[in-house]
């Protein structure tokens, strides 16, 4: 390994494990972003704040065609496990997603090429956004920014548990699910439980609602098209010998395809008109927000897949099913053609749980192909 590079990994070590010991919550990264501005600072990389947010911002590095890479910097509301060995300090917040890891990398790319800079034949921007947790999102807000008018691409990635350490894959098409939150609200007269006959049997009916939309939107549906359509909230009644007058339901509703994602939302509104007339009673339907899916621009795809297939220390994954999470990139996938990949970590714990542990050595292979794909992206070009 040479010495340059292995000073990087070891910094972008350190500044992971600092990362992880302070993390904080969506649109309050202002630690966060204050090291991130030091240490930008120190390397004599100009850091530049956002002009919308008051968390995150951006740093850059050569000139010319410009690729942005996205690094969110934000944690989870969770308590950490105590007996990981680099534990966060702050109480109830935890890097739960590997957030401190992308964020390292970023870090570490602009760093690989300060010291490399004749590999770099062109501009790489590095985007430290916040919130991606958050709804709305941060990237909601990032596209506001101008930062975009002479960019010709942007990669993102994601730490994968499952994978061992450095290990690439990605999806050719989908990367990423959608995610539109649903709330809805059914609304009857009440009454008496003695005398169902006279008003609307609330709980009852919202029961029968569930199980007959699902099999509505199946049906609906062509079956080759994933949907996930789930509902993690309900609530109403607070009298056992009492209709209730309201039940509301909450959930979220996933696809691999922006234009079936469309369509499921029609067919909900249309299924909940019909079911509210049939029952003489009110339903009201929002979307109140809604991630779209994140698709893998072709021509990327195929530059990631020609690089790999000329190394010798690893070979790419290709995924056969993308992942029905969904992640506020594809907010940026409306500006630039984007490219989402993974990297493996040979991680413990299911991610957003205090299990939740990454094992260090992807940092050397991520920052190794990650900056030899940016190289191959601007000759290629």
């Amino acid at each position: 390994m040479n010495d340059n590079f292995k000073k990087i990994i070891d910094e972008i070590q350190i500044l992971r494990q600092r990362l992880h010991r302070e993390p904080e919550l969506s649109y309050k990264e202002f630690k966060t972003t204050r090291m991130i501005r030091k240490t930008l600072e120190e390397w004599s990389i100009p850091f530049y704040p956002f002009q919308n947010l008051d968390t995150g911002g951006y740093a850059e590095i050569g000139s010319g065609k410009t690729l942005l890479y996205r690094s969110d910097i934000d944690a989870l509301p969770i308590i950490e496990n105590p007996d990981h060995d680099f534990c966060s300090i702050s109480d109830g917040v935890m890097h739960a997603c590997g957030h401190d890891y992308h964020t390292a990398i970023g870090l570490g790319l602009l760093r690989y090429f300060q010291f490399f800079p004749e590999k770099l034949n062109g501009k790489l921007r590095v985007i430290f956004q916040p919130a991606e947790e958050a709804t709305p999102t941060g990237a909601a807000e990032v596209i506001k920014e101008n930062i975009w008018n002479d960019a010709i691409a942007i990669l993102g990635i994601h730490v994968n548990s499952e994978d061992t350490p450095g290990q690439f894959s990605l999806s050719k098409m989908a990367a990423n699910g959608s995610n539109t939150t649903v709330e809805i609200h059914l609304k009857g007269p009440g009454g008496h439980t003695s005398r169902p006959d006279q008003s609307v049997d609330l709980i009852l009916i919202t029961c029968e609602y569930v199980s007959l939309m699902h099999s509505f939107i199946k049906n609906k549906i062509d079956p080759r098209d994933t949907v996930s359509f789930t509902f993690g909230k309900i609530a109403g009644g607070h009298v056992k010998n009492a209709i209730p007058q309201s039940m509301e339901l909450g959930g979220t509703l996933r696809t691999h395809s922006n234009d079936v994602l469309d369509q499921a939302r029609r067919l909900i509104l249309k299924f909940s008109q019909n079911f509210a007339t049939l029952h003489d009673m009110q339903i009201n339907v929002a979307f109140p927000t809604s991630c779209p899916v994140a698709i893998n621009d072709s021509k990327l795809v195929s530059k990631f897949i020609d690089y790999f297939s000329k190394q010798k220390d690893q070979q790419l994954i290709i995924l056969p099913k993308p992942s029905m999470g969904a992640d506020d990139f594809s907010f940026y996938l409306d500006r630039v053609p984007g490219l989402y990949v993974r990297v493996g970590g040979a991680g413990k714990g299911a991610a957003h749980t205090g299990d939740f542990i990454i094992n260090e050595a992807l940092i050397g292979p991520a920052i190794k192909h990650l900056t030899g794909f940016i190289e191959y992206f601007f000759r290629a070009e």
